[in-house]
This record gives structure tokens, C-alpha cells and sequence, in this order.
């Protein structure tokens, strides 16, 4: 029978164990910057910018799922082309289709984060349609 002390002691490095493997793999992203396809002769791009910068989203790195101030599935589910690594960045790409949503029209979301890069702060790049949001991303 094994002491109630080292029983307590294995059950909770096993429990932090688990916990630290499982923390920091998602992201926390802040919005710095917008540009439009338009420039910034673009009726919207005030009210984004105003709208969007310092706001926060996260990204669940498994499902490339946003959620925030910026999402990415709205009525189908983004794919993960790539989880990101010290070589490569995090990629995840949504489509939909005019005849998958509202009827209103297509939509095309493209998420690219520098997993890659020294830093804690991981550069970002959104693309919606035609808007690119940029700013940095953490692991949390």
C-alpha cells in the first residue's frame, strides 16, 4: 500500500504534468494594424481601424477556431493547413461558399501566425476578404 503523503505527492505531478503539456498552445492575438485592398480611399477602413485595433481575439490552435474581437467561422469551420513549428507558421484557411451562408456572398479568411519567430510575441497576419489585420500573438 503505498503512503497517503507520496499517493497525494504522484497524483499531483502527474495532474501538473498533464497541465503544462496541455497550456500555451493556443494563441492570444492583439490587432495593431489594417489595410484594405482599397487603401485608404476605402469607405470602412476608419471604422475598422477605430473598430478593431487593440482589441484581443484567441486562437484555438487545434481547430484554427478565432474568437473575439476577429472570428473566422461564422458558418463553416476554418481548416488548419499547418500547426506551426520552429520552421514554419501556423496556418488555418476558411472558405465559404455564397450558397453556405446567409445568400449575401462568399467569404474567404486566411490566419497566418510566425509560430517560427525568437520572440514571445508572434507576428499575425488576417486576411477577410479584402482587409488584412496585423498585430502579435502569445502563447496561453
Amino acid at each position: 500500500m503505498i503512503p497517503v503523503p507520496l499517493f497525494l505527492s504522484l497524483t499531483l505531478a502527474v495532474v501538473i504534468t498533464a497541465s503544462s503539456a496541455h497550456a500555451g498552445t493556443d494563441y492570444r492575438c492583439v490587432v495593431e494594424r489594417i489595410y484594405d485592398a482599397d487603401g485608404d480611399k476605402s469607405k470602412l477602413i476608419d471604422g475598422e481601424r477605430k473598430l478593431f485595433i487593440g482589441k484581443e481575439f484567441t486562437v484555438d490552435r487545434k481547430s484554427g477556431v478565432m474568437i473575439g474581437a476577429l472570428k473566422n467561422s461564422y458558418m463553416t469551420e476554418p481548416v488548419v493547413i499547418d500547426h506551426g513549428s520552429k520552421d514554419n507558421s501556423f496556418k488555418a484557411v476558411t472558405t465559404m461558399r455564397r450558397d453556405q451562408g446567409v445568400g449575401a456572398g462568399s467569404a474567404v479568411f486566411t490566419l497566418v501566425i510566425k509560430e517560427y519567430a525568437d520572440p514571445p510575441q508572434k507576428p499575425f497576419a488576417f486576411l477577410a476578404d479584402g482587409t488584412v489585420f496585423f498585430g502579435s500573438c502569445v502563447h496561453f
